[in-house]
């Protein structure tokens, strides 16, 4: 069982779509640079697959619209940003910083989806395959009831859960993810998300 590390980071000019989806104010723009800069050396992510055969672990056919996109194998993925993420934020939160404590949890999901992208990437290099649309657990088709399964799986003990099926380390996410002979159009963030009215829906 070997985890594969990923370079994750922000630059500066995602800042102010940073700011607009996350619903801060200009004003904390130097704040979240600046816990961003502290949290970084922190940072420590990585992913772990297996490749599993079509059906053995989840049915894709209604996520795509043509039959040939149907993939023969899929991939089962853990990724995380690693404990010390967790524990920087937990003291935050210790000393009453609700709002950097905030902050960071956002930080850290911006680098959890720079994360797919070095995934993909990843992927494709190992299996000369290109990774489909993500299917995360909590998704309809795969409850989180499927987290004992897909753990196992994986067997790996860097990565845990709670009774809840909540990911330890918290910015850790578990999915499945066809592999496609050819690339595809993936969709974006939003598709993901269930609040429509987000004034970033048309822009992430």
């Amino acid at each position: 069982m070997n985890f594969i590390p990923l370079s994750v980071s922000l630059d500066e000019s995602c800042i102010s779509d940073f700011i607009r989806r996350y619903h801060f104010e200009e004003k904390d723009k130097n704040d979240i640079f600046r816990l961003y800069k502290q949290v970084m050396p922190r940072i420590h992510a990585e992913f772990h697959y297996v490749i599993k055969s079509s059906g053995s672990v989840l049915e894709f056919d209604d996520k795509y619209d043509e039959k040939e996109d149907c993939s023969e194998e899929q991939a089962v993925v853990i990724a995380t940003l690693g404990q010390a993420f967790d524990e920087y934020q937990e003291n935050l939160l210790t000393r009453g910083d609700i709002h950097k404590g905030y902050m960071l949890d956002c930080i850290g999901l911006e680098l959890l989806w720079a994360a797919y992208d070095e995934i993909d990437k990843k992927l494709h290099e190992i299996t000369g395959k290109y990774a489909g649309n993500y299917i995360f657990t909590g998704d309809n088709t795969l409850p989180m009831s499927e987290v004992p399964r897909l753990m196992g799986f994986l067997g790996q003990k860097v990565v845990t859960y709670n009774e809840a099926y909540a990911m330890i380390p918290k910015k850790s996410v578990l999915f499945v993810v066809p592999l496609l002979d050819e690339s595809q159009k993936k969709s974006n963030r939003c598709s993901c998300c269930n609040n429509v009215n987000c004034n970033m829906r048309d822009t992430a």
